[in-house]
């Protein structure tokens, strides 16, 4: 995965580049979410050693359900229900015009700290992570912190859980928080401050 900050660099860290999976609970994971967060959370802690807390905000109207651990599978699932009484055809124009509608998903912000102070505020890039495919990245954060599932959609939420690159022995811990305020209509503005605590070994962020 290539640099998700944009930073103008000649070359990729290393740690950066190596940054395709993570273990969490001695499981390894390889999906698309694994390879999000082990990617962003390395460049940070390769271009911004000072960094403490990362924050990202976005305004959204998703459901957080477990659905959005496996998109594939939900996207088969609907599919198969519209099939038999809706062509695939008249579903594309169903879905173009609610696109017309609500227009394409929102942007995510990231904010860097150090301590309090900030550090860098930039938009992630849109090919990347917009507002839609941060749910699906946010789920998998709920999931590897083992929260149940009526829990993920609460006004405040809390989780942590213990994180390691498989290329390092190095191990350490994400602590999030999760809030979510309603703004109209079903749309809420989502807030998620992460932080990673080098756990005892590990020499660094």
């Amino acid at each position: 995965m290539g640099r998700i900050l944009g930073d103008e660099s000649g070359n990729l860290p290393d740690i950066t580049s190596k940054a395709r999976a993570l273990i969490i609970g001695g499981m390894r994971f390889t999906h698309a979410a694994a390879r999000f967060w082990a990617s962003l959370l390395s460049e940070v802690a390769a271009d911004y050693p000072a960094c403490t807390s990362l924050v990202f905000e976005t305004m959204a109207g998703t459901v957080l359900t477990r659905d959005l651990l496996f998109p594939e599978m939900a996207l088969q699932r609907e599919l198969s229900r519209l099939q038999p009484t809706v062509p695939i055809e008249q579903a594309l124009k169903e879905a173009l015009a609610e696109f017309e509608i609500f227009g394409p998903p929102g942007s995510v912000q990231l904010i860097l700290l150090a301590d309090d102070r900030k550090m860098r505020r930039c938009q992630l890039p849109l090919d990347c992570v917009d507002a839609d495919i941060f749910a699906y990245l946010l789920a998998w954060l709920m999931e590897w912190a083992e929260l149940p599932e009526s829990q993920w959609n609460n006004d405040r939420v809390e989780g942590a859980f213990p994180i390691r690159d498989p290329d390092s022995i190095a191990s350490s811990r994400v602590e999030f928080e999760f809030t979510r305020s309603h703004i109209s209509e079903g749309l809420y503005r989502w807030r998620l401050r992460m932080h990673r605590e080098a756990l005892a070994g590990e020499p660094g962020n």
